[in-house]
């Protein structure tokens, strides 16, 4: 493989970091480069083979490997006890006689073809480790060798990056499965107000009182999506937690209006996020919905009853100060019993504390238990 070759499969690499589906086009460049029949990446533990791409292998063949042979798979043993990145041959770890002896190579191996093998672990968390593994038909020589150790820092990257793509992927999918699984709407919004999140819950309220125009959120009038347009742009420019704002939408002359709190959300790596700049809406109807009472607040989480009002505040809508004057007390004082209730409730922030404050189930109406 010459220079440009070696550059333009590294390019492919890196494109398959960024997009998991590429692999299978990639190991059959690498397979080619490698003179062998195929090449394959896979995550393993002990047992268990939960994702295999072999782009050239018989998907029978697969199928069989991940649900019978790969525990007998004497390469694989020798070559998971090694540091990740060592590539080692058949050769280099067990005895020729030994490895055709084993049932994996007798019923596996050989009637694929695959005589020989190559490999290395480019990640391990844990029991898992993803595997590379280029089979053949001859021996591997100094030259794939000496191949593998020019892409292995390349493949390792990339293996890491989908590794992480995958974890936040996945963390993005059960907070988004917890936010709609919650009575409480819930919406995430720009700076601009472009709404980038709507839980299930918020149906409702765009079917009465809030509207999407262009992909922004609006209120039923003008004049209340411009105040809603202004909490937000403010959330999203104030640097302190208690910098919110409560916006109500009218539904008609016989409905409450719903309650939108804006609280700002920060990204905790503003430099690159994309929405550094955001705010998280809880939409509030009072018609349908359950607090607890202050009974519950008090025996639940060892509130006080000052504690408690300040909390009723804060969930009507109520920003620090606003709620400090209602309740008499000076700014300084309310801080001291906002930052109380945080450590009671396992709280650090207001927004947690409003979530926690409706969405918690199930709240049971006053005088039940």
């Amino acid at each position: 493989m010459n220079q440009d070759e070696l550059l333009a499969l590294i390019d492919q690499i890196y494109g398959a970091a960024a997009d998991i589906d590429r692999w299978p086009a990639v190991l059959q460049t690498i397979a080619d480069a490698f003179g062998a029949g195929d090449a394959s990446l896979s995550a393993v533990s002990q047992r268990d083979v939960p994702w295999l791409v072999a782009p050239r292998t018989d998907p029978a063949f697969l199928q069989s490997y991940g649900a019978y042979y790969h525990p007998l798979n004497l390469f694989w043993q020798r070559a998971a006890s090694l540091p990740v990145g060592t590539v080692v041959t058949d050769r280099m770890v067990l005895p020729r006689e030994t490895l055709h002896a084993s049932q994996f190579f007798n019923e596996w191996s050989r009637p694929q073809g695959y005589l020989s093998v190559m490999g290395a672990t480019l990640l391990a968390d844990d029991d898992w480790r993803v595997e590379f593994v280029v089979p053949g038909r001859d021996e591997f020589g100094p030259e794939q060798l000496k191949l593998y150790e020019a892409i292995a820092p390349h493949l390792k990257r990339a293996v890491q990056f989908n590794h992480r793509l995958q974890a936040l992927a996945l963390d993005r999918h059960y907070s988004f499965a917890a936010l709609d699984s919650i009575g409480q709407g819930v919406l995430v919004v720009d700076f601009r107000a472009r709404v980038l999140f709507a839980n299930r819950a918020c149906d409702s309220a765009f079917a009465d009182g809030l509207r999407l125009d262009d992909g922004m959120l609006c209120g039923g009038s003008s004049a209340e999506t411009a105040r809603l347009h202004l909490a937000i742009a403010a959330s999203a420019q104030a640097g302190e937690d208690d910098a919110r704002n409560s916006v109500p939408i009218s539904r008609g002359e016989f409905k409450s209006a719903l309650s939108l709190l804006v609280i700002p959300l920060r990204s905790e790596i503003e430099a690159i996020a994309r929405y550094n700049r955001a705010a998280i809406i809880f939409v509030t109807d009072p018609d349908k919905v359950v607090l607890p009472d202050d009974r519950q607040l008090q025996k639940k989480f060892g509130l006080t009853p000052a504690e408690v009002g300040l909390i009723r505040e804060l969930t009507g809508g109520s920003s620090l100060q606003t709620a400090a004057d209602r309740l008499g007390i000076k700014i300084a004082t309310a801080r001291t019993h906002l930052h109380r209730i945080f450590a009671k409730t396992g709280t650090t922030r207001q927004a947690e504390l409003m979530r926690l404050m409706l969405t918690r189930e199930p709240w049971t109406r006053p005088g039940r238990n």
